[in-house]
Formats: C-alpha cells, sequence, structure tokens
C-alpha cells in the first residue's frame, strides 16, 4: 500500500469511529484516481499505448482539461519536438519507449536490452523513461486466438519474419495468422505459444503477455509522478477537515487527525512526494532510530526556498518523526 493509501484508509477509519459520513465521503473523493493524457508523435503508438492503460484500469483522457499525468510515447529515438514536449512545465510526466519488443532482447529476458537505451534517452530528455511493449500490455486474446496458438504450438510456423509467416505455408489461415500479427507481432507470438504449449490458458496467456509488456512498472511510474498530485488533494480538503473536526461535535474526528497513525501515515505520503521531486527522505521506520535527527533536519528545510507543496511535506515529516521518536521512547538523539 501506498502511504497515501495508508494515509486515507487511516481516515477512513476515523470517519468510521466518529460516525462521520461527510469525512467518509471526502475520502472517496480523495481516492478518485489519476487522470493521464498520452501524447507523442504520429506512428509512435498513443493508441495503443492508451488502449493499455486503459485496459489496466487508468483513466486515460482524450484531452488536455484537468490532465494530472502525462504519458509522453517516444518510438526509437528522441527527436526534437520529443524534447521540446518533454522540457513543458506544467504537470508531472514520464515517458515510454513503445514497440520495446521489436528493439531486440537477450538472454535476460523481455525488455533487458532495451533498459540501458532507456537510461540514454533518459539522460538526454530529463524524465523517467521506461520501456513498453504496448500490444502485449493490451493483449485479450479470446478463445479462437488461443486455439489458434494451440495449433502453433503443434505446428511451428516460420517467425523469422512477418512476410515469412504470413504466407508460409501453413494450416491456419492467412487471415488468422494476420490477425495474431496484429494483436501480437512476432515477438508476442512466440512467447503466447511457449505459454501454450507450458499447459497456460487464456487467462494465463494474457497475464504472460501483460508480464512481458513492462506495463507494470510503467503503472507504478504514472502513480509515482502522480504524488505531488495526489498531496495537494490532501491539502485542499484542510478546510473541510477544520470544519469537520470543530466544537463539541467534531471531538471524535479531532482526536482521529491528531493520532499516531493518522499523523504517521500523512508523513508516509509527504515522503513519496519528495522521494518524487528527487530529494532524500527517511521512510516510516518504527524502530528506534534517529528520528530526532531527521525532524531537526526537516524542519531546517521547511525554512528553505521550497514550494509551498514541499513545505507542507516537510512539515509533515517533522510531525511524523516526532511520534516515531516519541513511540521509540523518546530516546535522546544527536541532532546533526
Amino acid at each position: 500500500m501506498t502511504g497515501l493509501g495508508r494515509y486515507l484508509a487511516a481516515l477512513d477509519d476515523v470517519a468510521t469511529v466518529a460516525e462521520q459520513p461527510r469525512l467518509a465521503r471526502l475520502v472517496q473523493h480523495l481516492r478518485r484516481p489519476l487522470r493521464v493524457r498520452v501524447r507523442g508523435r504520429t506512428g509512435a503508438g498513443c493508441a495503443s499505448v492508451s488502449r493499455a492503460l486503459r485496459r489496466r484500469g487508468t483513466t486515460v483522457l482524450a484531452a488536455d482539461d484537468a490532465v494530472d499525468v502525462e504519458v509522453h510515447v517516444l518510438a526509437e529515438t528522441l527527436k526534437p519536438e520529443d524534447a521540446a514536449a518533454l522540457r513543458r512545465g506544467g504537470r508531472p510526466r514520464i515517458a515510454v519507449l513503445n514497440k520495446a519488443d521489436v528493439c531486440g532482447f537477450g538472454e535476460e529476458g523481455p525488455l533487458a536490452r532495451t533498459a540501458e537505451r532507456c537510461r540514454a534517452l533518459q539522460g538526454q530528455c530529463g524524465v523517467e523513461v521506461l520501456p513498453l511493449a504496448a500490444l502485449l500490455a493490451a493483449a485479450d486474446l479470446d478463445d479462437d486466438m488461443i486455439g489458434a496458438l494451440g495449433v502453433l504450438a503443434d505446428e511451428p510456423a516460420d517467425l523469422g519474419s512477418t512476410d515469412r509467416f504470413t504466407a508460409g505455408a501453413h494450416s491456419l489461415s492467412p487471415a488468422v495468422r494476420e490477425r495474431l500479427l496484429a494483436e501480437l507481432d512476432l515477438f508476442g507470438i512466440a512467447h503466447a505459444v511457449l505459454a501454450v504449449r507450458r499447459g497456460a490458458d487464456r487467462a494465463a496467456v494474457n497475464a504472460t503477455l501483460h508480464r512481458l509488456s513492462g506495463v507494470a512498472a510503467v503503472l507504478d511510474a504514472i502513480t509515482a509522478a502522480g504524488a505531488p498530485v495526489r498531496y495537494r488533494r490532501i491539502l485542499d480538503a484542510a478546510p473541510v477537515l477544520a470544519e469537520l473536526s470543530a466544537g463539541p461535535e467534531g471531538a471524535r474526528v479531532a482526536d482521529g487527525l491528531a493520532s499516531d497513525e493518522v499523523v504517521i501515515a500523512r508523513m508516509a505520503a509527504a515522503v513519496e512526494v519528495l522521494t518524487a521531486a528527487g530529494m532524500a527522505a527517511a521512510g516510516d521506520d518504527t524502530r528506534a532510530a534517529p528520528h530526532l535527527g531527521r525532524a531537526v533536519r526537516w524542519q531546517r528545510y521547511a525554512g528553505g526556498p521550497l514550494s509551498p507543496v514541499l513545505r507542507a511535506c516537510a512539515a509533515d515529516v517533522v510531525r511524523g518523526s516526532l511520534r516515531l521518536w516519541a513511540q521509540a521512547g523518546g530516546v535522546a538523539e544527536t541532532a546533526p
């Protein structure tokens, strides 16, 4: 569970204990998914990347309005228009090197040989770049396609090139082979046939293709890039939380918001934002560690030239660290 997930779960508990439905509704509002826009040059595969992300539950928008995170699709190399788009400010973004399944793979597995290429591209554009085989990530093979793969498992076809695969003599019709190419390309077909040969059913074959695609790492990167967006939602909710915790009727909400569980969970959410910003931040370690030193250090950072969001994160780290220090017995520690 992410730090934000922990914090929202803790708020949910407060809403339940305090019997406060308005707080419960606020938590659901804070849980709303990130809104993603996929962009890139014509021919890079934006449509297939969008389809792959939607298949995994991501909210992908067709317009720029209300976008939280941008995914920029690269194909083969970084063109000047790609670099210009990635340098634009305004919202968090990551980049994906699409069609990674045709870039070549080594013995270490799919996407392994593209990792170095992605690191080089990342050095050029200054944005995280991840490999993605969007066709495989979007794969949803039906029973007919699984049956065709079963035929290929028993009667191997020439996978040396697309022309040889479609034009060669085989019991599968050219139309079926062309559909397999359209949905999986040669690399996906080869691995799907291997999975079927090992006894995989439809669900297992699709799961194998998704795992090979690299989409899981892309989804994690979107979540990390969106951490500041989600944290700003927490900050924007402060007036409502203050209202719900005011007066005698809000006493139980106030007590819950001041609890160690909520304060430490909010620190964990803040740490995710600081990490996304490239700032080293200790996590929510509950052992007897230098919590007081961390609190002092981040108190100093909070007084520096930080954005309002990062300053709020620093304050949350200070509060959480002091609670952890108290839980550890309040043992005196040497401040740096």
